[in-house]
C-alpha cells in the first residue's frame, strides 16, 4: 500500500465526547458492525491495523470540527544497502 494512499475504515465513524461526558471521556467510537467485519477481512494478512483519528479543517453549523478515522499506510523505508561498487562504501 503506497504511504500517499488515503484509506478510511469502513463502518467505522469517530467523533468528539457528548458534551456531558466527563473531562476523562477524549472521544467515541461507533462501528457499524458488519460493514467493519468486510474492511478488516479485505486485510487477513496484515498483523496489525492501525487507525488515526483526526480533527477536520472544515466547522459544523456550530463551529465545531468535524472528527474521522484514516488508516495509517505509513511503511518504514527500506534501509540503504551500499552499492557493491567498492569495498570502502564510497562514492567515489
Amino acid at each position: 500500500m503506497s504511504n500517499d494512499e488515503k484509506v478510511f475504515p469502513r463502518g467505522l465513524f469517530v467523533s468528539a465526547p457528548r458534551s456531558s461526558a466527563p473531562d476523562f471521556v477524549k472521544g467515541r467510537i461507533s462501528i457499524r458492525v458488519e460493514d467493519f467485519i468486510s474492511f478488516l477481512a479485505e486485510r487477513a494478512d496484515q498483523d496489525w491495523l492501525r487507525i488515526d483519528i483526526k480533527e477536520g479543517f472544515k466547522e459544523d453549523e456550530e463551529g465545531n470540527k468535524k472528527w474521522y478515522s484514516q488508516v495509517d499506510t505509513w511503511q518504514k523505508p527500506e534501509a540503504h544497502k551500499p552499492s557493491s561498487g567498492g569495498s570502502d562504501g564510497l562514492p567515489f
